[in-house]
């Protein structure tokens, strides 16, 4: 019954409407209306069985009493009446309590759904205006220097080397949103058995000369042989992520924290799996608290002037991967303490 009022509700709200209100307050008043015609059928066929029922019932009870049958009419006449009237009252009592609540019941039911549709709309709206920059700047480029009738090689050469840059750009943002989108659905990747203590170690090891750059010190202590039943290139893309961020918005001359530790759930029941934390705790600027549970919203960047690289995506897919292994992410943090990401993931039994 839920999931048939729940299709219902998803088919309400995506009925078209030239309605002056609310689309979605006119799929909660047609909502309503389903549920409430199908209710006054429902006690409407009930009050009838009922009342022949009761009907019955007294005719059986007079008839073995021998009465007159002039009284006998009048009585049944009158217990008519009187049965229609009562059942009536009740009835409508009844209709009106189910068209008050089926109204109210049909915001819970639309609210989620209004949430999601805005969610889709915006990221719709934010994709388009992400994809269309790096077009813009592309084409720009392009019919300056088609423009310019003294050209020469060096200038050529240039705007090459930016169309190149900019595709490179277009190529990452389209590949995060694929991603984005594969785990997202049932499309995920190859899952295998791996070490994922060995499989961290060694994104932190990639990561360790862009550490260099801004010398800034990665210390790990990562447990080996935890195995975990997850995508290879996933989880790797995961930490990536993770530790790109840390690095880029970290003070040059800062700390990169990196650990491990396995929580056994054993003692709560067979159907407890150990589950492996991993904690990457850096000394950077931090997030103001304002801000902090929007940063998986997709192309979010705390940086209001989008002065730093980057969609916004890179927090998005994270959480996307960590979901479809059945984990959890969350971050801590405070405005120049620095900020510490926790990734819970089930172990393999």
């Amino acid at each position: 019954m839920g999931k048939l009022y729940k299709q219902s509700a998803e088919s309400a709200t995506r009925s078209k409407t030239s309605s002056k209100f609310d689309e979605f307050f006119v799929a909660r008043i047609r909502l309503t209306l389903y549920y409430s015609v199908t209710a006054i059928a429902i006690l409407g066929i009930s009050s009838f069985i009922a009342y022949k029922a009761i009907l019955s019932n007294l005719t059986q009870s007079i008839l073995s009493r021998n009465l007159n049958p002039d009284l006998y009419r009048a009585i049944i006449e009158d217990a008519k009446d009187i049965l229609l009237d009562r059942f009536l009252t009740v009835d409508i009592i009844i209709i009106l309590f189910i068209i008050v609540l089926g109204f109210f019941l049909t915001e819970k039911t639309l609210k989620p759904i209004k949430s999601n549709i805005e969610r889709e709309k915006r990221f719709i709206a934010d994709a388009s205006h992400e994809l269309r920059t790096p077009i813009t700047v592309i084409m720009s480029g392009l019919e300056v220097n088609l423009s310019n009738k003294n050209l020469d090689i060096s200038s050529a050469k240039k705007t090459m080397e930016n169309t190149l840059e900019e595709m490179r750009e277009f190529s990452k943002l389209s590949n995060d949103l694929l991603d984005i989108s594969k785990y997202s659905s049932s499309q995920e990747g190859k899952k295998e058995l791996l070490d994922i203590g060995e499989l961290l170690a060694s994104i932190v090891e990639k990561d360790e000369n862009l550490a260099k750059l801004k010398n800034i010190k990665i210390e790990k202590k990562i447990s080996p042989k935890v195995m975990i039943t997850g995508d290879r290139l996933g989880l790797s893309r995961l930490f990536l992520n993770i530790l790109d961020n840390s690095i880029k918005y970290s003070k040059e001359g800062g700390v990169i924290y990196v650990s491990d530790r396995i929580v056994s759930l054993g003692h709560l029941g067979a159907n407890k799996a150990d589950k492996y934390i991993i904690k990457i705790k850096d000394t950077g600027e931090g997030i103001d608290k304002e801000i902090l549970d929007k940063i998986f919203d997709p192309f979010f960047r705390g940086d209001a002037s989008h002065n730093t690289a980057g969609a916004g995506l890179g927090l998005t897919l994270a959480k996307k991967i960590v979901e479809s292994h059945k984990g959890s992410i969350e971050v801590k943090s405070e405005k120049g303490q620095g900020t510490e990401v926790s990734i819970t993931l089930p172990i393999s039994s």
